[in-house]
């Protein structure tokens, strides 16, 4: 990623304020800091003796959510207590030798990460990313809680005992203490036992997880959407999501375009505008089909097609498409995206001038290596500037543009 994307994607935005009392001691998590593998079998140990879960947190020495989550998370009162009762608490640097080994072993996506593990050392449930003290202890009591019902669940599972019903719940436990591999697995042996074409709502429970558009069970399951948002409650467009990206991916894999316009036609009308922040649904998966299969030409053809027909004249839709594919691509810079993206940006300026419009045409500008007319486009988003967000963000990026 280059230093002007990192300037614009803003990863993490922590306000906080300390108070300290120097006639108090300040709470904090009781970690074992861990470098090798004998000592991580000995922790191990020591929890399996303890009968407590063992918590792993992995973090980077650079990292500044892990060193806001050391300062602000692990000191405090509610955490310290509850993880000090429940867990026998590690913390690993995962760029040591044996960090990497182990980050690898555990699929690690990012810092911090931590991993909770049984007593017996299988893998309970894990965390990405920065956890405020008041998300972390609910999650952990959930985690803990749930494995005592997956503890009964595994064992009636394992010796074939396990009624339909219950082994619904038992996936779900499993998915939403974040076991993503166990719970497919057991999902995946739970639909090949669903006989009946009619879904039950445990049935949608599961499923709602796993499927894709072009499984047996979407038109039952897309049939009734109040049913849907009933059965799945606040998970409802958590599922959704999935569906989406499992039909994205099987389309790929597939290069089925006919699968891409189901998604279109079918899924989007199960999701309200304002569930999400998508600006056009029905386009999105046409982009990411086309850039994904790497049809370069289909994508620009596409978005053209698009804009002088059905869209004629819409600078909101072509800014939409323009920028998602810019951020798409900001890995590789395809030139005839840039070139592409230079025309689109410069068509919305054309028909209304808009901070956003500028803000974009000029990274495409930039990452061409024009900075004298990047620098220009920058200048006047500057002057549209109507909020703190944008003033900030175009003062720093004009001056990392004027340092160079």
């Amino acid at each position: 990623m280059t230093e002007i994307m990192r300037i614009v994607k803003k990863i993490y935005v922590v306000v906080f304020i300390m108070l300290v009392l120097p006639v108090l001691v300040q709470a904090q998590v009781e970690f074992i800091e861990v470098t090798t593998l004998n000592e991580m079998e000995e922790v191990q140990k020591k929890a399996s003796d303890q009968q407590l879960m063992l918590f792993v947190d992995v973090y980077a020495t650079w990292c500044g959510p892990c060193k806001i989550m050391d300062k602000e998370v692990y000191t405090n009162a509610a955490v310290a207590d509850y993880m000090n009762a429940n867990f026998v608490n590690v913390r690993l640097d995962g760029e040591t030798d044996y960090g990497r080994k182990y980050a690898m072993e555990q699929k690690l996506e990012g810092y911090p990460s931590m991993f909770v593990f049984s007593s017996d050392g299988d893998p309970v449930s894990r965390l990405i990313g920065f956890t405020a003290a008041g998300e972390l202890v609910p999650s952990l009591k959930g985690t803990v809680d749930n494995y005592k019902i997956v503890k009964v669940y595994k064992t009636k599972y394992e010796r074939g005992t396990l009624e339909l019903e219950d082994f619904a719940l038992y996936i779900s436990v499993v998915r939403e203490m974040g076991n993503e591999e166990e719970s497919e697995k057991l999902a995946s042996e739970y639909m090949e036992r669903i006989m009946d074409p009619k879904l039950s709502d445990n049935d949608i429970s599961v499923v709602a997880f796993f499927m894709d558009l072009e499984d047996t069970w979407w038109p039952e399951f897309s049939s009734d959407q109040e049913r849907l948002r009933k059965v799945l409650g606040d998970d409802y467009m958590m599922a959704l999501e999935k569906i989406y990206n499992n039909s994205l991916v099987k389309a790929v894999d597939e290069d089925n375009v006919q699968l891409i316009s189901k998604m279109a036609n079918e899924l989007t009308p199960l999701i309200e505008e304002e569930e999400t922040n998508s600006w056009d649904l029905r386009s999105m998966p046409f982009l990411q089909y086309y850039y994904y299969t790497n049809q370069v030409d289909g994508l620009i053809n596409y978005v053209d097609g698009r804009f002088e027909s059905d869209r004629k004249g819409d600078h909101c839709w072509l800014y939409g498409a323009a920028s998602q594919i810019t951020d798409m691509d900001q890995q590789y810079l395809t030139p005839e995206l840039l070139e592409k993206g230079e025309e689109w940006f410069q068509t919305c300026i054309d028909l209304e001038e808009h901070f956003d419009y500028y803000f974009y045409h000029g990274m495409v500008l930039f990452f061409k290596q024009n900075q004298e007319a990047a620098k220009a486009s920058f200048v006047k988003a500057e002057s549209l500037a109507t909020t703190g967000e944008q003033q900030t963000m175009i003062r720093q990026v004009l001056g990392f543009v004027n340092s160079k």
